[in-house]
């Protein structure tokens, strides 16, 4: 008989295969030691396992700029004046808001201006916040504007261009100087008359003035020096528009740059006794010079309507701006009669000699596409008065 087992050890005896396989049964306390243990272990290996290595992010950027990231517009505002020998460049560039301050200020500052006996501009008194800026590269001079927004920089300049130009021949200069200052603010070239420039009335231009405003985003264009085009002419003129000098007198004679072939319409004359003849640089503005003792003669070919360039000679002998009943007498007591075959007006603007003003003797020639040809003698009075036979002499002998 088989002996019993021990109760304790709950031995549970199962015969298999003529073996005998016991299963000892462990306590119910050590069982839930074990089984705690044993899940422990399993979830540590499976946090373990789960776990990867940091990979690449990748984030998705938008297209567009958000509006309030993006660089602000710049504008640009320039005044080109013809006057002399010269067109001079009045010009502003810098942030829009900063430009919207100053605006009005600025046109009205370049109507202000006079010019000198030099053919200068006369740059002050300057308005409130504007003072002189310091001497840069192909400027006449430099005046910083402060505004709430930004400093300002205004750049006045200038560039010799021939005077002797037809309308459509100055429409193709301005043209290019525009389409350069497009350039800068980002915009493309424009076909258009002037491309977006417009016309300004200035007392002091010879000539028809042009105001330029635009507005865009900074350009990545060089710019060229001011009037200067690339390609042009030693003038910033197009090659076929530069006139041609008369190869036996030396005088300038008028092109027709429209069709890209000057004409010859040399201008002739007969130099009063005492008169000294200059010499004029071809393609300048002047198409002859004169001087009698400190006094000079110029003959020029240029725009602007009577009325303008007749206020604008009674404020350089007299100072300032002329009021309109004393330009209306002065208009009605013009002398008038032909010069070459064409309506001519005379006036003589006498200065005070003492109180150092000249006196202008200038003739006005009617000439086609709203030009005018300008006969003027400045200097001091007693000179003015004295040549005024020879002028008239001058004047009857000039075939253009």
């Amino acid at each position: 008989m088989t002996a019993p087992m021990i109760p304790d050890l709950r031995d549970n005896v199962r015969h298999h295969g003529g073996g005998i396989r016991r299963r000892l049964a462990v306590p119910p306390v050590r069982m839930r030691a074990t089984l705690m243990v044993a899940t422990l272990m399993i979830a540590t290996l499976m946090i373990g396992g789960c776990q990867q290595q940091e990979g690449i992010v990748t984030y998705k950027i938008p297209k567009q700029v958000p509006e309030q990231l993006l660089p602000g517009k710049d504008r640009l505002l320039a005044v080109m004046v013809p006057r002399g020998e010269k067109v001079w460049f009045f010009k502003i560039l810098g942030p829009e808001d900063a430009v919207a301050l100053i605006d009005d200020e600025f046109q009205s500052f370049v109507k202000s201006v006079q010019f000198d006996s030099s053919d200068e501009p006369v740059l002050e008194p300057l308005p409130e916040g504007w003072r002189r800026g310091g001497k840069k590269p192909m400027r006449f001079a430099t005046i910083d504007i402060n505004t709430p927004k930004k400093q300002l920089d205004l750049s006045i300049s200038n560039l010799s261009v021939p005077g002797t130009m037809d309308e459509a021949a100055w429409n193709d200069y301005v043209q290019q100087n525009v389409n350069r200052w497009r350039g800068q603010v980002g915009l493309k070239s424009s076909t258009e008359k002037w491309s977006g420039g417009e016309s300004i009335e200035l007392a002091a231009a010879e000539g028809q003035a042009v105001w330029v405003d635009l507005v865009g985003q900074p350009g990545a264009a060089t710019a060229a020096p001011m009037g200067m085009m690339p390609g042009a002419g030693p003038m910033g003129m197009p090659p076929a528009a530069r006139p041609p000098v008369n190869a036996s007198t030396g005088n300038a004679s008028t092109g027709n740059a429209s069709q890209g072939t000057p004409t010859q319409t040399s201008l002739q004359s007969e130099t009063p006794e005492g008169w000294e003849r200059l010499d004029v640089r071809p393609g300048g503005m002047r198409e002859a010079a004169f001087k009698v003792g400190e006094s000079e003669i110029t003959v020029i070919t240029a725009g602007g309507d009577l009325r303008s360039n007749v206020a604008r000679w009674m404020g350089q002998v007299a100072g300032g701006t002329p009021e309109q009943a004393a330009v209306d007498e002065m208009m009605a007591g013009a002398e008038k009669f032909d010069v070459s075959g064409r309506p001519a007006q005379r006036f003589i603007i006498a200065g005070d000699a003492e109180k150092g003003q000249k006196s202008i003797d200038a003739t006005i020639v009617e000439m086609e596409g709203g030009r005018s040809k300008f006969i003027k003698m400045t200097g001091d009075p007693k000179t003015v008065a004295e040549q005024s036979d020879a002028i008239k002499s001058f004047l009857d002998s000039l075939s253009f």
